[in-house]
Parts: structure tokens; sequence; C-alpha cells
């Protein structure tokens, strides 16, 4: 957990920061029980180029019981799948991709535990939402929600601008598998 992005959280609200996360303080406990969960969801919504990873999955010794031919076990730091080469049908199945593919490549956004390897604006969108998501529970002003909502939004669009401008080239489009295909 991040001390400085739930004690920027707090100073939004007009509170103390942290000093400690082993304080015994209200505003620890209620900050913890929200950061994990926010900073996963907020990571799962977009596919951040700073968070997306590139594998080769392995193939799992038991494989598919029944509908597809193999198994393959996801990344245990895996949020969400963005592409999987080769195209082809699959079900996702608690940790597991299943295909009847030989082999599988999955471009994924990766949880990323520690906020230094957070972008600044990706943090400080972070710390707008965890302060919008905890308003009305410290300060008791529902205006204050919303007002940390808005200043979420627009942080989001900040941090959403910001990771398109560091994306490097855009990928060439590949021929789709059907145009492919009548033109061999």
């Amino acid at each position: 957990m991040s001390m400085q992005i739930m004690s920027a959280a707090l100073m939004e609200l007009g509170e103390e920061g942290i000093g400690s996360l082993k304080e015994d303080s209200e505003l620890v406990r209620i900050m913890s029980v929200f950061y994990e969960t926010e900073r996963d969801a907020m990571l799962e919504e977009h596919p951040w180029n700073f968070a997306l990873r590139r594998v080769e999955l392995a193939e799992q010794v038991s494989g598919a019981a029944f509908g597809y031919a193999r198994a393959f076990q996801l990344p245990s730091d895996a949020l969400c799948v963005v592409d999987v080469e080769p195209e082809q049908n699959f079900e996702l199945e608690g940790q597991s991709l299943l295909t009847d593919s030989p082999y599988v490549f999955l471009r994924y956004v990766r949880r990323i535990r520690h906020a230094k390897a957070l972008p600044p604006t990706f943090r400080s969108a972070l710390a707008a939402r965890l302060a919008a998501r905890v308003a009305k529970k410290i300060t008791g002003s529902s205006a204050e929600k919303e007002r940390m909502e808005v200043l979420y939004r627009e942080r989001l669009r900040t941090a959403k601008s910001r990771d398109a401008q560091g994306g490097g080239r855009p990928a060439p489009q590949r021929p789709h598998a059907f145009i492919s295909a009548r033109e061999s």
C-alpha cells in the first residue's frame, strides 16, 4: 500500500496525511480498506501503456476438461487480457485461458503493487479516486464527494492523455484473417 497516495487523498479532503501505515487511526483503517481495490480497478479499466506486459503462456498439464484442446496458465499479476495471439476463439476461466491453439502469446494489464512504478499523473488520479470513494464516510458531505468525483474525472483525463503520449509508434494494422486467406 502507498502511504503517499493515501495521504494525498486525505489531504484533498482537508485531513492530515498519514505518518505511518501502522498508525492505529480510523483514517488509516478506512484508506487501507479501499486502496488496493481502487488501484486494481483503475488499472483494469484502461489499457495503460505502463501496465501492459507481453508473455508466452505456459500450457497446463491437466489441459481443458472439455470444449477446448488446451489450457494455459494466466500470469498471477494479470488484471485484464488485452490481446491474444494467434487470433482464435478462447475463453477465460479462473486463472486459465482455454483454446485449441498449441501456443498462446498474451498481452495483458498487470497489477502494479509499488506506487513508485506508477506514473505521477496516475498516482494523482488514484489519490482523487480514493478521496471520492471515502469522502462521504470521512467528511459526511455529499457535496465533497461530488467535488472529488469531478476532480477524479479531470485527473483521469490527464493521466490517460499523458499515457497515450508515451506509447511509442502505433502498431501496424494486421490484415484480418479472412483477407489473408483470400490473398493466399
